[in-house]
């Protein structure tokens, strides 16, 4: 989520925890099995901007394990482009050299 710790420290968003029923159903319409998962979500303030008035807040759920991946992922550009700018810098020291 882009922004994310700007709009935290703004109180504009928070996170939950919600208990979301999942129900696998039997060909005849009962319920063959029930359990309860926990979801993670972000829950963002909305307003209207013409007339100021609250909306209903958006949720949006998210896995941890989608979050860890995209933190990988970051770190990966990272090291890609700190890699890229060493190669640049040592360039730049050869040229001037000359």
């Amino acid at each position: 989520m882009r922004n994310y710790k700007a709009l935290k420290a703004a109180s504009k968003v928070s996170v939950k925890k919600q208990e979301a029923a999942d129900a696998v159903y039997n060909d005849d319409g009962s319920i063959k099995t029930e359990a309860l998962a926990e979801e993670l979500q972000v829950v963002s303030k909305r307003w209207d901007s013409n007339t100021g008035e609250s909306l209903d807040d958006s949720v949006q759920a998210y896995r941890l394990s989608d979050i860890s991946r995209e933190i990988d992922r970051c770190k990966s550009e990272v090291s890609s482009i700190q890699a890229r700018q060493a190669d640049l810098e040592q360039l730049e020291t050869d040229l001037k050299a000359l």
